[in-house]
């Protein structure tokens, strides 16, 4: 492995690792209030927003398709976890489901 390669290496390591680390040294030993708090609960809700609605909505050759079985079995997961807020039989649910429309389309 050349040396530009391990340099490259511990650079990502050292972003990565400060990108988490930065805001509890900033933030350590002081008290947040009002729109910074709401912003700052609200970034892992953004987050995998980002991560789930286009897996979502988009077919494997990224056409919008209403029969996705993602799509599907999304929906009917979070029926099925506002009826019953547990989240291991949501999750199970949401596997049986989408083995089932796997199936089936």
């Amino acid at each position: 492995m050349g040396i530009e390669i391990i340099k490259i290496i511990m650079l990502m390591a050292a972003v990565t690792y400060g990108a988490r680390v930065l805001p509890f040294l900033l933030f350590r030993n002081k008290k947040i209030d009002g729109f910074l708090k709401s912003f700052i609960q609200l970034i892992p809700v953004a987050l995998l927003a980002t991560l789930v609605i286009p897996e979502l909505i988009l077919s494997s050759n990224n056409d919008l398709t209403l029969y996705n079985p993602f799509l599907l079995t999304g929906i009917l997961t979070f029926i099925f976890a506002k009826i019953l807020p547990n989240l291991f039989l949501s999750v199970l649910f949401g596997m049986i489901v989408f083995w089932g429309f796997a199936k089936i389309i």
